[in-house]
């Protein structure tokens, strides 16, 4: 047999063993080959979903679009009822006439406490939800069911009441109406999240922003442009950060700048006044006259340099 003929019938059969190795790697493949595991054995006084489908068939049925519902479909867990992994056992709140004292119903006592705590029982291996204790929506008393809906049939939408940026409205009524102002970044317009920048269930900054790996703020992750490292860095951004010079939902100054025009801004640090760590301009800078008002015209590279230590062109 030629080579040609030979690679004519080789070349097939490998395809399909290379692709029968993707999908057995896959998620999917992994989870058909797992050795599914036996029946959790029941709890006392443990019922089945359709026992509880007799009172709540709405909720049921709208269970079994949710995602939650893998605790019950899928072999990794294989429990026989997915109600009473949060609600606990159940007969003796039904044959009871659905008595809500027989069952957990987060309705009583400490319950904000409880449904976070049950809900952190699984929702531990993300990196962001273990420190949701010391969260500043934490403190303020949020629990999980503030924003997610837990029995709602919706995949691929995190169980959300609503849309991120209008859960994040519904309480930051302020935030909102900075991105009304007529410079903002263009969350309103559904081109950005709030939590592009915020991480809603944890975070060491009382804002809870989002931090790159080098520890830069959330601003970088976009404009990575003015992330530098540069050779002539910008004092005010290492001493402080973009919010020095910039509003971060939105301004009515171009730029969305905190001051009205570039040189006032420029003058706070750059002039003659005590405990400044800057120079102040040379005294051709006068900045009566047009042409020095705008300093960015020549001092383009304000963030940083790698040319200039003057951030000239």
């Amino acid at each position: 047999m030629t080579l040609s003929r030979a690679l004519k019938y080789l070349l097939p059969s490998l395809a399909v063993a290379t692709l029968a190795g993707i999908l057995a790697s896959s998620p999917h493949g992994l989870l058909a080959q797992a050795s599914p595991q036996k029946p959790q054995a029941a709890k006392p006084g443990s019922i089945k979903n359709e026992d509880c489908a007799v009172c709540h068939e709405d909720l049921t049925k709208a269970f079994d679009k949710n995602p939650h519902a893998v605790l019950e479909k899928s072999p990794k867990f294989n429990l026989s009822n997915s109600c009473e992994s949060c609600h606990g056992p159940g007969e003796d709140h039904a044959s009871n006439n659905g008595d809500k004292t027989k069952i957990i119903t987060f309705k009583a006592g400490d319950s904000k406490k409880e449904y976070s705590a049950k809900c952190l029982a699984c929702h531990n291996k993300d990196h962001e939800l273990p420190a949701f204790a010391g969260s500043t929506h934490a403190k303020m008393g949020l629990v999980c069911v503030d924003c997610h809906a837990v029995h709602k049939g919706a995949r691929m939408t995190r169980l959300l009441k609503d849309q991120p940026n209008n859960l994040c409205f519904s309480c930051h009524i302020q935030r909102r109406a900075d991105f009304s102002k007529p410079y903002h970044h263009r969350v309103k317009e559904n081109a950005m999240r709030c939590i592009d920048c915020h991480q809603p269930h944890s975070g060491i900054d009382r804002r809870q922003l989002r931090a790159q790996i080098s520890g830069e703020m959330a601003c970088t992750r976009c404009h990575r442009e003015k992330e530098g490292p540069f050779v002539f860095e910008h004092a005010v951004l290492k001493v402080k950060d973009c919010q020095s010079c910039h509003e971060p939902h939105g301004s009515n100054n171009p730029k969305m700048l905190v001051r009205s025009t570039v040189r006032t801004l420029c003058l706070e640090c750059h002039s003659a006044s005590s405990n400044v760590l800057n120079s102040q301009p040379p005294s051709f800078h006068n900045v009566r006259l047009p042409r020095y008002q705008n300093c960015t015209i020549c001092h383009v590279k304000i963030h940083g340099s790698n040319s200039s230590p003057l951030f000239l062109r």
